[in-house]
């Protein structure tokens, strides 16, 4: 089956096919066939800091809407072919600078430009927000990016962990090790975890006790889309996604070795973590090799150590590529290995065992000569497994093997309008035996098409596009199989007054279809503290959902402010069940029955209600005086059920957050205090949280040495060991969050 998939309605694709499209692109004369020197005239300048007016070498000019690139040299300088006598828009963009963009008359003179660049340690292109990667000042939706000495700084053990503190992020935990990141107060199959913008293929979604295999410290950038991008990545982004991006397979050409290492260290339970990340090549091959471990013991709060919250784990990857100026084909294989403790249940006495295997192969073809300017795709076969073991004894096998296709073609423009077109889908096995198999063996197929177009005009850009989602699920047991045919579509807007501010509107109607867990599942639960009824008749959820974002960077303030309203009919959520109606219908508790509730722990079923989710992010630096920033941050989630304005579960509090920073060129020093209100919209037996605040101080400094990037973050977490609680943990009302921790990351770059 995973080597060659099929649905019902006849076959998707399969490796060979996938490898014989690539290569037929990689080899096609169109590819790589440079444009013959062109007499138009040349746009000249030259590009400098802001505050020390010092020549920036190294920056990437662009004009919008033409091919025409240019690279400033050691004196800022840059030389850009332009056309003559028009209105064109000049780009100037480098890591750690907000982007400057310029309006200009080509037909005006030759007195070259001078372009000020602010510098900004947070900026970092994404490369999820869009089919190209895109300025998050200039995209539909807000979008956070992490990278460079911020990642640094924000190290966690855990993807959760990591993201935390992003604006309209918040983390599901039930201790260390099974964390996962929640956007807008939706989790599980609502927000999706990609890994190089692949599907993980883990079980991090379906339980409160299942983490996310991935090591945060082998990241080269984390980017964060809030709100639904089902137009590109399908039905289980309905709420947001997490890209988790690193150079496993190189996709441009190699001449030297390049690399990096880091060394992570924290005394709050003694963790301990190293990566390491190789690149060499010879230009026309390129070959990756990474490798990260991590440890930890039982974490430490006010109260006391916390049993059985120990983590270790170790990934391996290596990947290869053939490379070209406008062409890429590689295949890369990652292993992933991984153990850790849960708090609470079975009396501290589970531990699960997460094991994740994925070969894949991506290519791309640049600068066709066709219809077609670019062409992508992707295809990865998944195994996963994993014990849940009760001491030393295996209560629980999970096994689930995932086969993912995925090919996009950007086309040539139409006038104003650019666009990209492509076709996925993946075939799932999921299977569990033992103690905790809550549903028989499934199969599920899913394939999709979209369209994704843009129309471009001087100060606006319209966005529109359409997707088709197809899902199947086929059980074992006797169970009533399902199939789903879903459209989703968007519709968004960017404007740009000036150049220094942008105003977003993005409007989307995005389909989900149920989740495997709240179709088929029937048992205990412990994992999420409930025994689960799924609900086979379920029909699938519809969100209508608007955004609006307001953005500015002026030469002392960088900004952004959205409100979302999401109004979601058939919004599927965990509603209790009392137990006289649960004897009525499944009949009265036998003892020793494993098909029959705990009388300690609640029964839940899977039901669709409408409901809307609306909130406020907002985000400013500030800058005081030179060097010298101020941060403040708010992000609030309303969710509530329509028909009865009952508030939705586990929604996070409002919060607020504010932090002063001082930085000089590759040296930063800071504190940032979150503070969290109570939250006491709470449903059904769900209890409120008192509200809380924390404080965190900062430092890291860069240093050149020859070709080596030296980065040294120190950072002192909960600085006045403050006991709280974590709405979102599943584990709050017994245990609280970590107490005050010393962490130091040590990084190379060569």
């Amino acid at each position: 089956m995973f080597f060659g998939f099929t649905t019902r309605c006849g076959r998707i694709s399969d490796p060979p096919a996938v490898l014989f499209f690539l290569a037929l692109l990689w080899a096609t004369p169109g590819v790589a066939q440079p444009a013959a020197p062109s007499a138009t005239p040349e746009v000249q300048g030259r590009v400098v800091a802001g505050e020390t007016k010092t020549p920036l070498p190294g920056v990437t000019v662009t004009i919008e809407g033409r091919p025409a690139v240019a690279v400033t040299d050691e004196n800022g300088a840059f030389s850009i072919a332009a056309p003559p006598a028009a209105i064109v828009h000049l780009k100037a963009t480098a890591p750690g600078f907000l982007p400057v963009r310029v309006e200009v008359n080509t037909g005006a003179g030759p007195a070259p430009l001078e372009l000020v660049m602010q510098d900004d340690l947070h900026y970092a292109e994404s490369v999820t927000v869009g089919p190209a990667p895109r300025d998050p000042f200039e995209s539909y939706q807000p979008t956070s990016v992490l990278s460079g000495q911020e990642l640094s700084l924000k190290s966690e053990g855990s993807l959760g962990g990591l993201l935390k503190n992003e604006p309209g992020v918040s983390e599901r935990s039930l201790g260390p090790g099974p964390s996962r990141p929640v956007i807008r107060g939706q989790d599980g199959d609502r927000v999706l975890v990609l890994q190089n913008s692949q599907r993980t293929g883990d079980l991090s979604s379906q339980s409160g006790d299942h983490g996310v295999t991935i090591n945060p410290a082998a990241a080269s950038q984390v980017e964060v889309v809030r709100g639904p991008a089902t137009l590109l990545y399908g039905a289980n982004a309905i709420g947001g996604l997490v890209n988790v991006i690193s150079n496993q397979i190189p996709t441009q050409a190699v001449t030297r070795t390049i690399g990096n290492t880091q060394v992570d260290l924290a005394t709050n339970g003694g963790e301990a973590a190293v990566a390491g990340d190789l690149t060499v090549g010879n230009g026309k091959w390129a070959m990756n090799l990474g490798g990260s471990g991590r440890r930890s013991s039982d974490y430490e709060t006010p109260e006391g150590s916390v049993e059985n919250t120990q983590s270790r784990g170790a990934f391996a990857s290596v990947g290869v590529s053939r490379t070209s100026q406008n062409a890429y084909l590689g295949a890369g294989v990652q292993i992933d290995d991984t153990k850790y403790g849960v708090p609470v249940i079975e009396e501290g006495a589970i531990t699960l065992t997460p094991r994740r295997q994925v070969y894949g192969v991506r290519g791309e073809a640049r600068n066709l000569s066709g219809f077609f300017t670019s062409a992508r795709g992707s295809f990865a076969y998944h195994r996963y497994r994993h014990e849940e073991l009760v001491g030393n004894i295996v209560g629980t096998e999970f096994r689930n093997d995932l086969v993912d296709v995925d090919v996009r073609a950007t086309h040539r423009e139409i006038g104003n309008m650019t666009g990209t077109v492509g076709v996925s889908g993946y075939a799932r096995t999921f299977d569990s035996i033992g103690e905790e198999a809550l549903s028989p063996k499934v199969e599920q197929d899913v394939y999709s098409a979209f369209s994704y177009q843009e129309v471009t005009w001087p100060h606006a850009t319209l966005q529109f596009g359409g997707r088709f989602d197809h899902a199947g699920y086929s059980p074992e047991g006797g169970l009533r199989a399902r199939n789903f045919n879903n459209v989703s579509f968007s519709l968004g807007s960017l404007f740009r007054p000036n150049e220094k501010s942008t105003l977003a509107v993005s409007f989307a109607r995005a389909a989900r279809n149920p989740a495997l867990e709240e179709l088929y599942f029937y048992g205990l639960h412990a994992g999420n503290f409930s025994f689960e009824i799924g609900n086979e008749n379920l029909d699938s959820e519809v969100a209508y959902g608007l955004d609006v974002s307001y953005r500015a960077r002026l030469s002392r303030l960088s900004a952004e402010v959205t409100y979302f309203n999401n109004r979601i009919d058939n919004y599927i959520f965990r509603s209790p069940v009392d137990g006289a109606d649960f004897a009525a219908r499944f009949g009265a508790a036998t003892s020793g029955d494993a098909t029959m509730p705990d009388e300690t722990l609640p029964i839940i079923e899977f039901l669709g209600r409408d409901a809307r989710l609306q909130g406020v992010e907002a985000h400013a630096d500030v800058d005081v005086t030179a060097g010298l920033h101020l941060e403040l941050g708010m992000d609030t989630v309303h969710g509530s059920l329509r028909d009865s304005d009952e508030p939705l579960p586990r929604i996070p509090p409002v919060r607020f957050i504010g932090g002063m920073q001082y930085h000089r060129d590759a040296l930063q020093v800071g504190g940032q205090v979150v503070s969290a209100l109570e939250q006491d919209r709470v449903y059904g037996s769900e209890t409120t949280t008192p509200g809380y605040t924390t404080l965190r101080l900062f430092g890291a400094y860069s240093l050149q040495a020859g070709r080596l990037l030296h980065t040294f973050s120190a950072r002192l977490d909960n600085v006045t060991d403050e006991l709280y609680r974590n709405h979102l943990s599943l584990v709050k009302d017994l245990v609280p969050e970590m107490g005050r921790n010393f962490r130091v990351v040590w990084s190379v770059k060569f």
